[in-house]
């Protein structure tokens, strides 16, 4: 029973395929070479019980449509208990309700023992004729459509979900799918009952055409999973594509199943696919694409075609687990411990013109095949012993690292029901060259000990770390790298009563090409000259902020291995105390005499961040405002740079106004005459073809002598649809005047009408 329990779990299989246009007849039986291989084979409970535990973990989803099914027949094809134990979702593509006391003994088996949700497959092109009203589609008609289907049908039958096929092909189309607002209503209503906002836990699935424009915009967030019809998929690219495609739809990357055509090309297990230099099935590829970049998962479409291999059912089902989801190897009585950056690694460490060397720091991660039944701590460990076997097996020639030039930052921890030691702080091997001679090479062996812990043993297939170690033999520094701009804006805001509705800091990165040969502390030094420099070379008047008005660390801090600093936050202490205006602090960071480090450029090492404090009553970046726009606009006036235009920014025609060019007119002072006195909550400006989105020192005024600023700095507009740009203010202001200057970003702009806005009645 053990040799067959780990030869199953070694073999963790399945996945399915999409939607083909027209369907094919089932394969005849093919005689298989393996049949202790294939369902039903007896397993005990613990099997099953860690196969399920399995199914509940973070792992790449297998998922397939499932044809042909009857529950009955000599041939365990029409069976869904023949798929692959690790499958996560089957797709009923076949006849779905109407079941057999067979299928529904079939079907409860691979929910209720094997974990695996079954879900069915419906057509997004047209709804059952009983839901409709003399032949048409009505929001009532949906309303019940999407209750009988997702979840009084769901309850009947007990299936785990629902999949609809969205496809446009013209022959998958119809009044379902080709109107959006169809096909939205049905998918609110939908989500009621399942997928992530209705609660049920039942799946909400969306195939095909998942990047179509005639899907909802939010579709994303109603469902659980795309699941993309990605057959004859020749590569990598083709699938980045697709997942960048689908985003107008909301989907995430982690939501994207990708699927082959099995219906066809089950017996190559998909099209030629393109993986590190070499042509493999594309179902693989996926896998391996599931694994390594983005999507959640892969499948085929009618996979039980697979069932027929020749040389294994669910042949290459089975191999696309276990790229993406590998098996562990070892005592399967008990919990088995993965090193997860097992197998081997290259280090060679610097030596700097000091004589230091450089060291390495290696973040190391551990995981279990079970659950932690307690909190577990297990340290890690060199084991030079392993040193010869390896050099017998490589016919190599390593020495085994001295102990001393290996440190680990602490022992793996796993939390009660956890599966993964911390991985927020992973553990850290520091890797030296102390005593190393250069022109040698070293093996430093690395290991979890779990000697002594009840319940653990090895995952042999990945339990040990080989760190290849050497050291150069030429000397060299250690370059200095800098992120950010030299000159950083900080912005803070704050209304007429002194609330700060923005307080801006600024980031600084620092890192070295190599790793730290010690712990080092960089000094970060406020230096004035720079600013008083700085306002004389550029004509500048920004006043010094005070060092004891800022936050920030004063030094820059690398342990022992790393190559890059923690990012440095520079802001502003109690900013609402700072006066409005704009203010400069300088810093340079102090890498000391040392001639290990090199910079291009000593002006790298320096940060000018200017400081800007202004208050605001302007809500930025709105597309509406809300109030009633004043529609008697008789008497007012509009100039432009001293320029009339008040005949054509009144009139009610988005049509003529003023126009200019960039290159000639930067930018347009604006001001506004109401005729009397008004109370308003914000205005718009109509604009022709090009436009602006950026305003600056907006006022307001009663008598058009004495004026309150709405906004010190800069405003940012909208780039909203439509030919309007809206400005809303936080509190009603009464005014007679309005002043503003429009800045463009565009070769050319214009605004031809304006229209202020009143309070809501």
């Amino acid at each position: 029973m053990k040799r067959a329990f780990i030869q199953i779990l070694t073999l963790l299989a399945g996945l399915a395929l999409l939607f083909s246009c027209e369907k094919q007849t089932t394969p005849e039986p093919v005689r298989i070479q393996y049949p202790d291989k294939q369902s039903p084979f007896p397993r005990d409970d613990a099997y099953y019980a860690r196969l399920r535990a399995y199914k509940k973990t973070d792992h790449k989803l297998a998922f397939g449509w499932y044809g042909s099914w009857t529950g009955i027949g000599a041939s365990e094809q029409s069976r869904l208990r023949s798929a692959p134990d690790s499958m996560d979702i089957i797709s009923i593509w076949s006849q779905w309700h109407s079941l057999s006391p067979e299928q529904i003994e079939d079907k409860a088996f691979v929910q209720q023992v094997k974990g695996t949700k079954v879900v069915f497959c419906i057509s997004a092109k047209d709804m059952p004729e009983e839901f409709k009203v003399n032949g048409q589609i009505t929001e009532e008609g949906i309303v019940a459509y999407a209750k009988a289907w997702g979840k009084d049908s769901m309850d009947k039958y007990q299936y785990d979900g629902m999949d609809i096929d969205f496809e446009t092909a013209s022959d998958h189309i119809g009044p379902m799918n080709q109107n959006p607002e169809n096909f939205k209503k049905f998918a609110e209503e939908l989500s009621k009952y399942i997928g992530p906002k209705s609660g049920t836990g039942r799946l909400f699935l969306i195939d095909g055409n998942i990047d179509s424009d005639w899907l909802p915009a939010n579709i994303g967030e109603l469902c659980d999973y795309a699941v993309s019809q990605a057959y004859n998929c020749y590569g990598a690219a083709n699938l980045r594509q697709r997942t960048s495609n689908a985003a107008s739809r909301s989907w995430r990357p982690e939501q994207i199943i990708f699927t082959e055509n099995f219906e066809s090309l089950w017996q190559t297990g998909g099209a030629n696919y393109s993986y590190n230099g070499q042509t493999i099935p594309s179902l693989l590829g996926m896998a391996y694409f599931a694994m390594e970049e983005t999507s959640c998962g892969f499948g085929a479409y009618h996979m039980e075609y697979e069932y027929g291999n020749a040389e294994m059912p669910y042949k290459y089902m089975r191999q696309a687990i276990q790229i993406a989801n590998p098996a562990p190897q070892g005592d399967y009585s008990k919990n088995l411990l993965t090193l997860d950056q097992a197998g081997e690694m290259s280090v060679n460490l610097v030596r700097f013109p000091s004589g230091a060397t450089e060291a390495v720091a290696v973040s190391l991660t551990g995981s279990l095949s079970g659950f932690a039944a307690t909190d577990m701590t297990i340290p890690l460990v060199l084991d030079p012993s392993l040193v010869q076997a390896y050099n017998e097996y490589n016919y190599t020639d390593y020495e085994a690292i001295d102990p001393a030039n290996v440190s680990f930052s602490g022992s793996f921890h796993f939390a009660a029901g956890s599966r993964h030691s911390s991985e927020e702080l992973p553990v850290r091997m520091t890797i030296t060259g102390g005593n190393l001679e250069p022109g040698k090479s070293y093996l430093a062996v690395v290991r979890a000990d779990h000697s002594g812990i009840a319940g653990v043993a090895s995952n042999t297939a990945s339990e040990i770390l080989y760190v290849k170690v050497s050291v150069s033999e030429d000397t060299k520094t250690n370059s200095v790298g800098l992120t950010g701009k030299q000159i950083e804006n900080l912005e803070i805001v704050a209304l007429g009563d002194g609330t700060l509705i923005e307080t801006g800091t600024c980031e600084l990165g620092f890192s070295l090409q190599y790793g730290a040969s010690e712990d080092v502390t960089f000094a970060l030094d406020v230096d004035p000259t720079l600013v008083e420099q700085y306002n004389k070379t550029h004509g500048t008047s920004y006043q010094l902020l005070s060092v004891d008005k800022t936050t920030r660390p004063e030094s820059i801090v690398l342990r022992q291995g790393e190559k890059t600093a923690p990012t440095i936050t520079i802001g502003v202490r109690d900013p609402e105390t700072l006066e409005n205006g704009d203010y400069m602090i300088a810093y340079r960071i102090d890498l000391g005499n040392s001639d290990d480090y090199w910079l291009y450029d000593e002006s790298q090492l320096t940060r000018y961040v200017i400081i800007s404090k202004s208050q605001t009553n302007v809500e930025e970046k709105v597309d509406s405002v809300d109030g009633t726009i004043i529609e008697d606009r008789t008497g007012w006036k509009y100039t432009a740079n001293g320029t009339d235009y008040s005949e054509d920014m009144f009139d009610g025609d988005l049509k003529d106004g003023w126009t200019v060019f960039t290159d000639e007119t930067p930018e347009v002072k604006v001001e506004v005459d109401m005729a009397s006195v008004r109370t308003i909550v914000g205005w718009r400006m109509g604009f022709i073809d090009y436009s602006f989105k950026q305003l600056r020192d907006v006022a307001v005024s009663v008598d058009g002598q004495k004026w309150e600023s709405q906004a010190s700095g800069d405003v940012e507009l909208a780039l909203t649809e439509g030919n309007w740009r809206y400005l809303q203010l936080r509190s009603p202001v009464e005014c007679r005047y309005i002043r503003m200057t429009i800045i463009p970003y565009s070769w050319a702009y214009n605004s031809c009408e304006f229209e202020a806005y009143a309070p809501k009645n």
